[in-house]
């Protein structure tokens, strides 16, 4: 049941009135809005990632006229397809940062604005499923207990709401702490998450036959996401797909 107060805001006259007299300000720009956290003109110059120029599978940025990148042609990935927006560049990876380490719940929302719209359209442009589960990519409970919160299950949360879709919440935890992925190259990361995931009994019952889209804050190597998507798959879903709010370029 919807609180007394939620639903009086809800009404649209209510609403309009109380964002006119606590308006928001743009996050990047601090120009004075109504109900949004960014801007139109800072949400244009946002570093959007050029799909046409992009890995169809990975998403990774491409220098060339190739669909696939050398690494999704020559080791491909268990999950079908990576559906991300923006590269990992500035202002983006202000709110990134501001979000995930420094406690910036606004700017976690602000992401997850962005996020929704984007899924929706991507989606009706591909010949790709909806996927009916969201599965945030787990912290281990030590990493968590020191930020406090997972920034991937808060996306998720969002997400699923606004695309009315199920979110696997710790469907899925870390069974061992694993170093920081920083700094690390290619096969470094991969062998550094080898078998660091374990699905969760009740989890692994709801994703038979499902197809899953794993969400993760930043995509760098897809070392995490192989790792999931192998084992969601070895645990009976059926296909898939990766999510994520950016994407780093391949280090050279």
């Amino acid at each position: 049941m919807i609180p007394p107060f939620k639903q009086l805001y809800r009404r649209w006259p209510w609403r309009k009135l109380l964002h006119q007299l606590i308006p928001t300000y743009c996050l990047l720009c601090s120009r004075r809005l109504g109900e949004r956290l960014l801007c139109d003109d800072c949400e244009m110059d946002l570093p959007w990632l050029n799909h046409q120029r992009a890995c169809q599978q990975c998403a990774i940025p491409l220098t060339t006229d190739s669909r696939f990148c050398g690494h999704c042609l020559h080791r491909p990935p268990a999950f079908q397809r990576a559906f991300i927006p923006f590269l990992y560049d500035y202002p983006l990876d202000y709110l990134i940062s501001s979000f995930k380490y420094r406690r910036n719940l606004t700017s976690g929302k602000a992401l997850a604005s962005l996020l929704i719209p984007f899924m929706q359209n991507a989606y009706d442009d591909s010949d790709c499923e909806w996927p009916s589960l969201i599965l945030p990519v787990p912290l281990h409970w030590r990493r968590r207990l020191v930020r406090s919160f997972n920034q991937s299950s808060l996306l998720s949360g969002a997400l699923a709401k606004g695309l009315q879709i199920k979110s696997l919440d710790n469907g899925c935890r870390r069974r061992r702490r694993t170093p920081s992925q920083k700094g690390l190259d290619r096969q470094q990361r991969q062998k550094n998450l080898r078998g660091a995931f374990t699905l969760q009994p009740a989890a692994a019952a709801t994703i038979q036959g499902q197809c899953i889209a794993i969400l993760d804050d930043v995509v760098t190597t897809t070392a995490t996401a192989r790792e999931l998507a192998n084992l969601l798959l070895k645990n009976g879903a059926r296909e898939v797909h990766l999510w994520a709010v950016a994407r780093t370029p391949e280090r050279r």
